[in-house]
């Protein structure tokens, strides 16, 4: 199985309702990945506990095999 990651995007929100959000990494929210897998594009959506604010490429594609599995 091939993966090759396409786009990632860090997602970001702050804990207090009503306060602008930053992109720190007190305010990260998740992770959204769009990989080719095998030919056809799949989107994937991490929380902070699945993959944390610094995944490296190797990591994201890790817990993408850890999802497919």
């Amino acid at each position: 199985m091939s993966i090759n990651i396409k786009s990632s995007v860090i997602q970001f929100r702050n804990p207090q309702i009503g306060q602008p959000t930053r992109a720190v990494v007190e305010h990260y929210y998740g992770r959204r990945v769009i990989a080719g897998i095998d030919g056809t594009d799949q989107t994937f959506k991490f929380v902070p506990s699945e993959l944390h604010f610094e995944a490296t490429e190797e990591e994201i594609i890790m817990a993408i095999n850890l999802k497919i599995n």
